[in-house]
């Protein structure tokens, strides 16, 4: 680490010194001063963040080195996201709900330059107020290993072969990955070589788009072919059609059953009496799913197995409800997979960007994941910075989906190691660069498909 930071210029966070900016001083867009809320800095905030152009420009000149960014805010109305720029670099982040009262976000870690400095804070969700930034010299973390212990005790030997192989290459390299398989064969047809993680989607086994005639045909088949024809590691996500009660209108089909806006399904209710017909069709779901997971058991392959994703959002049925009636469920579907269907090769990764509220507990999840959707410059240093807080040597952690490649490059830079990553689908993967998809699948530090070892004999 020591040597990294020298060849950028900088060795310890002695270099420089603590900058203190408020934000009533900066160059405002579009948006105004304000003192209405209590608890600011300073003479007030800035606020009105609510169309595109909106924006606040702090410009000041510094001493080259790397800092973490924190940012003074408030926020009006539950958790709200924004858009950052630092020195041109574009990335994005979240808010945490305030409440009352002005609190420090962590934003993440960045490079300064020598002299003139520029930080944007964009609109993104908009409904907040900033009131500061502080830039604080920092170091990269040290990252720590988790233990080779899974929650299923009897798990298969290929699925703790696969785990080991994870850890032994954690924070060393990233494992690439790509969702859907037609778009792992457009990576090939661009780059040469094939992703080593494959992600897929469970989703037209749900019981309510089985009843529309969702094609089934083959897919679990495609899956297993893929992992064995090229020993690859397989990643399953699960947008879980609702059990019951689909809108079906347009806009609200029943193809977007998996959408809070698209059916009155309420999980809280459900759960609430077991005997009720609805809380029947959650385990008739988890049921139909379990033969299809059995399939690939059957067939030796380990699944990443990364269910009710993306919970914290709310946009999802799943955590429409809040965090306690989503860690039910969670419970719930482990132990039907687990203790009464008897399904031994999964491993389970939890997916969320609020990791502590929803975290279901450690007797459930065996890896932590991250969605992460900004802009294809962002070195998503703060979404890293805000996960190792949590689990650096606890659990492993991967960037499960994303709309744009990691750059080999940053990960370096900032000590970002995920596990592996995978693009989503369609537009996301077939919009980027061709010459930068090649860079990244070449590189040194990105594992591909003709690059992994027999991860079974781990």
């Amino acid at each position: 680490m020591l040597l990294l930071l020298l060849l950028l210029g900088f060795a310890t966070p002695s270099f420089g010194t603590t900058y203190h900016f408020e934000a009533e001083s900066a160059l405002r867009f579009n948006t105004i001063i304000s003192n209405d809320t209590s608890g600011y800095s300073g003479t007030g905030y800035v606020t009105r963040f609510d169309t595109e152009a909106d924006s606040l420009l702090f410009q000041f000149d510094a001493d080259a080195g790397l800092y973490e960014l924190i940012i003074g805010y408030a926020t009006t109305q539950t958790r709200k996201g924004y858009e950052l720029t630092v020195n041109g670099a574009r990335s994005s982040g979240m808010f945490s709900y305030s409440g009352p009262e002005f609190m420090e976000h962590r934003a993440g870690k960045f490079i300064l330059n020598q002299g003139t400095n520029k930080i944007t804070i964009r609109k993104g969700w908009g409904h907040y107020h900033i009131d500061y930034i502080n830039l604080i010299p920092t170091t990269l973390d040290s990252l720590k290993k988790p233990t080779t212990q899974l929650t299923d005790s009897q798990i298969s030997l290929a699925s703790v072969s696969l785990y080991n192989f994870l850890i032994a290459n954690y924070h060393t390299c990233i494992l690439s990955g790509q969702q859907d398989l037609h778009d792992i064969k457009y990576i090939k047809s661009v780059t040469g070589l094939e992703p080593a993680v494959g992600a897929f989607d469970i989703i037209d086994y749900s019981p309510s788009r089985v009843a529309y005639q969702s094609d089934t045909t083959g897919v679990i088949d495609s899956w297993i072919e893929w992992a064995q024809t090229g020993h690859g590691i397989v990643t399953v996500c699960w947008h879980w059609n609702a059990p019951t009660d689909l809108i079906n209108k347009k806009g609200k089909e029943w193809f977007r059953g998996f959408y809070t806006i698209a059916t009155t399904f309420d999980l809280e209710a459900a759960l609430a009496d077991t005997t009720s017909d609805r809380y029947q069709l959650l385990l008739r779901d988890i049921d139909a799913i379990a033969v299809q997971l059995k399939r690939l058991e059957k067939a030796d392959i380990p699944v990443l197995w990364r269910p009710l994703h993306e919970a914290a959002g709310g946009w999802f049925w799943w955590g429409a409800k809040g965090p306690e009636p989503f860690k039910k469920l969670w419970v719930i579907l482990y132990d039907r997979l687990v203790n009464f269907h008897q399904v031994h090769n999964l491993i389970w990764v939890f997916t969320s960007d609020d990791q502590h509220e929803w975290y279901p507990g450690d007797d459930y999840v065996d890896i932590i994941a991250m969605d992460i959707y900004t802009a294809p410059s962002s070195a998503m240093t703060g979404e890293w910075d805000l996960i190792q807080r949590q689990y650096n040597g606890k659990k492993l952690v991967a960037l499960s989906e994303s709309g744009t490649l990691p750059d080999p490059d940053k990960c370096r830079t900032y000590g970002i190691w995920w596990s592996w990553f995978a693009v989503w689908n369609g537009s996301f993967i077939r919009e980027i660069d061709k010459n930068y998809l090649k860079k990244v699948f070449q590189d040194k530090d990105i594992i591909t498909l003709n690059e992994l070892p027999d991860w079974r004999k781990y």
